[in-house]
């Protein structure tokens, strides 16, 4: 079963957000081609590309889509990221040293 999660971009400029997706997308791309992946504008009369990353994946490439992540995240330091799906936030805050929740939150799983 495919699974819809967004990642946006936390505490940062929209133009920074915009280039941390751009980024993003080129790593999971890089780790996984076959993950369908697309870019969500925050406002729809905006000339930019998006800033917020979304990812349609099925369960068996979870794991190695949570490490192309973290692996971007350690490329870009002080970036911060926030994963949703279907609205709501299942983890917020997320860096470079938080790859095992990064693995769940890609796992379908909330963590208080």
């Amino acid at each position: 079963m495919d699974e819809t999660l967004e990642i946006s971009f936390e505490d940062c400029s929209q133009a920074d957000a915009a280039r941390f997706a751009q980024d993003l997308e080129q790593q999971l791309r890089e780790t996984d081609p076959s993950a369908k992946l697309s870019f969500k504008k925050e406002r729809p009369d905006s000339q930019d590309f998006g800033a917020t990353l979304v990812l349609v994946f099925g369960t068996p490439v979870a794991i190695a889509l949570a490490k192309g992540v973290s692996t971007f995240l350690q490329r870009n330091a002080g970036a911060s990221i926030r994963i949703s799906k279907s609205g709501e936030v299942i983890a917020t805050n997320l860096d470079s040293r938080d790859a095992s929740r990064i693995v769940e939150a890609f796992a379908g799983k909330k963590r208080s």
